[in-house]
């Protein structure tokens, strides 16, 4: 299926299309081959059709009137957005049940809410929904360091900045994780972009003047650092 976000930019499109136009192309999408329909759903940000017959529904589509189809589209837009809604708010009781087993140090326990909150919203999209994934993802980095798994760190602070590239607690995160694997340099990068990000953060600057003082303990000018 389509984001909702997709959905909405459709119907927008087609509310200022002629009936011919609309007609034209709902049989065009009928004579699609379905396998090429899937897959350009997918390479638009859709995450496929489950429990529709792709080639069944393009054959509904070939006997839609111009009404009918705006009709469908709106339905299955709704749709979407109560199923996305859905998600989201399981998403977020998630994240919340992880975030009391990090107050309790739990933190095991904690990834297992927060992976299993990301996995809700695979194949859902807009603003909230990366606002929330960036909030996960950054909960557990925290947690992956406080289990001394900084591989699985880097890779959430990753995924996070993928989402939101000024996101300053992913570059912290991903900041401590590689001091944690022997790399200072690198480590200094992320946590002074982290603090020109949040200049105001205490914990980031104390971070990162203790990042300085091991450098110059170590003859590294800063400045050499991209």
């Amino acid at each position: 299926m389509f984001s909702p976000e997709m959905m909405q930019a459709a119907q927008n499109m087609m509310a200022n299309m002629k009936p011919e136009e609309l007609q034209r192309m709902s049989q065009m999408a009928a004579n699609m081959d379905p396998s090429v329909m899937e897959g350009m759903m997918k390479n638009m940000g859709g995450s496929g059709m489950p429990n529709v017959d792709t080639k069944q529904a393009l054959d509904e589509m070939k006997n839609m009137t111009p009404e009918q189809l705006k009709a469908s589209m709106s339905q299955a837009q709704n749709r979407m957005g109560a199923q996305k809604q859905y998600y989201y708010n399981a998403a977020e009781l998630l994240k919340n049940e992880g975030n009391a087993e990090v107050k309790n140090e739990n933190y095991t326990a904690a990834l297992k809410k927060y992976t299993r909150a990301i996995d809700n919203l695979k194949g859902h999209f807009g603003a909230d929904v990366s606002a929330l994934k960036v909030s996960l993802l950054n909960n557990a980095a925290l947690c992956y360091l406080k289990t001394k798994e900084y591989d699985k760190a880097l890779e959430a602070c990753d995924d996070s900045l993928k989402e939101d590239s000024k996101s300053f607690k992913a570059l912290f995160r991903r900041g401590q994780a590689r001091e944690a694997q022997g790399s200072l340099s690198e480590a200094f990068a992320d946590i002074r972009q982290a603090s020109a990000l949040a200049p105001n953060d205490k914990a980031i600057s104390r971070e990162l003047d203790r990042l300085r003082g091991l450098l110059k303990d170590r003859g590294i000018d800063e400045s050499s650092i991209p």
